[in-house]
C-alpha cells in the first residue's frame, strides 16, 4: 500500500488478508476474541509469539534462528506461533511465511491499555508500527483496565466496526490507529473520540529485594501509574468512557529542532576551520607568554630586598592573576608601593631575557584571525609592561582590543576589564570565551557572563583551576585549538 502521507489509500483486494498478532502470546483470549470478530470481513491468519512478550517494544531477534510452530487455537483453527517478538511476527508474515503478503495488520487485543508514553514500551503497538514500516496499514487494539471477567467482546466488536469502515473508505497512508477501549459494557460506551497521545506520570523507583552471592535483585516497575488530565488526549477519553482512536506515524524527526540547530553544522564539521565563538579573549602571563619564571624570581627578589625574607615558589604565585599592587598588599599592606617598585625594576631589567611565547601560540592566533574570530587581551599587567611584551614578541598585530590593569575601573576577578574588552570588540558575552591560567581569570569570566577555558601550562596546577569549575580545562595548545575549532 503506497500513497501520500495522510491520504486515504483504498484496499483493492476483493477479500483482504488480515494478519493478527499480539504481545500477550498466541493463547491470549484477546487474540481469539479479535480473530472471531474479524473473520466475517476478510481472510484472517494468526502469527503471534508463543509466549507473553509484553514490553518487548520494537526488539527483534538477530543472532539466532526464528522457530515457528503451527498450533491449534481454542476454536480449533490453526495459527503460527514463533519464539520471536511481535515485530518478528509481522516481518515473518510480510516477508514470506504466508502465501501472500497481508493487506492489514491488526495487533491485539492487548490485555491492558496502551496510552500516552506507554506506547514506546508496547509490543502490541510495536507490531503495528512494523506494519507501517513495511507499508502495510495497521491497527493496535487494547483493553484498558483489563481484569478477570473483562468483557473482551466490547473491544472485539469495535474492532469489527473499525475494520469495516477502513476497508470501505481506505486507510491513512503510513499511519497506524492506536485504539484503547474502556472497561464498560457495549451499551455504556459513550462514543468514539479521535485523540492525541497523553502524558503518563511514572512513579517508578528502584527497590532492593534480595541478594544471591554477588548478584543483587531489584524491582523498578511497581508504582501506581498516573497521567496528566488534559482535554483531547487518549487518557482523558478512556477515563470519560469513550473509545480512543489515536493516529500515529513513524516520523521521529523533530522538525523544529532541525531548523533550530541548522547553525551548528559549520561548527561541528570536522573538515572545516569554523569557530564556536565570535570572540576569544586571552589572558597574557601564563597563557600567551611564558613569564612564570620571570614572575617568580621578580617576587622573590622584591620580598627579599624590601622585607628581608625568602618566599617559596608557591607563596610567590599564590595571588597571580590579580593586579600587582593587590598581590603585594598580601605580603605587606604598609610597604606594598615599595614592593611594587622593586619588583618592576627587576622585572623590567630581566624581561626580554626571560619572557617568551608559548610554542604554538602564534599559530593559534593566526588560525583564529583567518577564521574571522575577533581576538582580545585582558591582563592584570600595566599598559607599559604589556607593550614591552608586545614589542618583544610582535603579537600585538593579532589583537583587535586589549585592556590592561591601569585602564579599567575594576580588575580581575571583577568582570570590568572583560566587559570593557567585549564592548571594544562589539561582541555580546554569550558569544565570547575567556582563556586564562589563574583562578582569577575563571572567576572574572563567570562574572562577565562569558564562557571560560582554563589552561594548565601556566602558573596554577590543574587541580586548583578545576576547583573554580571552568567551562573547559585544557592541558595543551593543541587541545585549545581543537576546542576553539581552529
Amino acid at each position: 500500500m503506497t500513497g501520500k502521507d495522510c491520504a486515504l489509500v483504498p484496499f483493492t483486494c476483493a477479500r483482504p488478508l488480515i494478519v493478527l498478532t499480539n504481545d500477550d502470546g498466541v493463547r491470549s483470549p484477546g487474540l481469539l476474541a479479535l480473530k472471531k470478530a474479524l473473520e466475517p470481513l476478510a481472510e484472517v491468519r494468526v502469527v503471534a509469539p508463543e509466549e507473553n512478550r509484553s514490553g518487548a517494544a520494537r526488539s527483534i531477534t538477530m543472532r539466532s534462528p526464528l522457530w515457528v510452530e503451527e498450533v491449534t487455537l481454542a476454536d480449533g483453527t490453526p495459527a503460527y506461533a514463533t519464539d520471536g517478538t511481535p515485530v518478528d511476527c509481522v516481518r515473518m508474515a510480510a516477508l514470506g511465511l504466508l502465501d501472500r503478503a497481508p493487506d492489514l495488520i491488526v495487533s491485539g487485543i492487548n490485555l491492558g491499555g496502551n496510552l500516552g508514553d506507554d506506547i514506546t514500551y508496547s509490543g502490541t503497538v510495536a507490531a503495528a508500527f512494523e506494519g507501517i514500516m513495511l507499508d502495510i496499514p495497521a491497527i493496535a487494539l487494547s483493553a484498558e483496565g483489563y481484569h478477570g471477567g473483562y468483557d473482551l467482546s466490547v473491544p472485539a466488536r469495535f474492532a469489527r466496526k473499525l475494520v469495516s469502515v477502513v476497508l470501505a473508505r481506505g486507510f491513512p497512508a503510513r499511519t497506524l490507529l492506536n485504539v484503547n477501549c474502556p472497561d464498560r459494557p457495549w451499551r455504556e460506551i459513550r462514543g468514539v473520540r479521535l485523540t492525541k497521545l497523553g502524558k503518563r506520570l511514572y512513579g517508578d523507583k528502584v527497590e532492593y529485594r534480595e541478594s544471591r552471592g554477588r548478584r543483587h535483585g531489584y524491582h523498578i516497575y511497581n508504582d501506581v501509574l498516573g497521567y496528566y488530565p488534559e482535554p483531547g488526549t487518549d487518557f482523558t477519553a478512556v477515563a470519560e468512557g469513550f473509545i480512543s482512536v489515536t493516529p500515529l506515524h513513524f516520523d521521529l524527526m523533530s522538525h523544529e529542532a532541525l531548523e533550530l540547530l541548522r547553525g551548528w553544522e559549520e561548527a561541528l564539521d570536522p573538515r572545516s576551520n569554523s569557530h564556536t565563538y565570535r570572540a576569544v579573549i586571552f589572558d597574557l602571563d601564563g597563557t600567551v607568554v611564558d613569564s612564570v619564571e620571570l614572575i617568580i624570581v621578580s617576587f622573590q627578589h622584591a620580598i627579599r630586598q624590601v622585607l628581608g625574607r625568602e618566599v617559596s615558589r608557591e607563596e610567590a604565585v599564590a595571588w597571580v592573576g590579580r593586579p600587582l599592587r593587590e598581590q603585594m598588599e598580601m605580603f605587606s599592606p604598609e610597604r606594598a608601593d615599595e614592593l611594587v617598585r622593586v619588583y618592576r625594576e627587576f622585572n623590567h631589567r630581566e624581561h626580554d631575557r626571560m619572557l617568551k611565547l608559548y610554542e604554538g601560540i602564534t599559530q593559534l592566533l593566526e588560525a583564529l584571525k583567518e577564521a574571522g574570530v575577533k581576538i582580545g587581551l585582558v591582563t592584570s599587567k600595566s599598559r607599559y609592561t604589556t607593550e614591552m611584551a608586545f614589542t618583544l614578541t610582535g603579537i600585538n598585530k593579532y589583537f583587535d582590543a586589549s585592556v590592561c590593569a591601569d585602564e579599567s575601573t575594576g580588575n580581575k576577578p571583577a568582570p570590568d576589564p572583560i566587559l570593557s574588552c567585549l564592548q571594544q570588540l562589539g561582541v555580546p558575552p554569550e558569544e565570547a570565551v575567556y582563556v586564562g591560567d589563574s583562578p582569577a581569570d575563571i572567576q572574572a569570566a563567570r562574572a562577565a557572563g562569558v564562557r571560560s577555558i582554563g589552561v594548565t601550562w601556566g602558573v596554577f596546577a590543574a587541580e586548583r583551576l578545576q576547583a573554580e569549575n571552568p567551562d573547559n580545562l585544557v592541558h595543551t595548545i593543541s587541545e585549545l585549538r581543537e576546542l576553539l575549532g581552529v
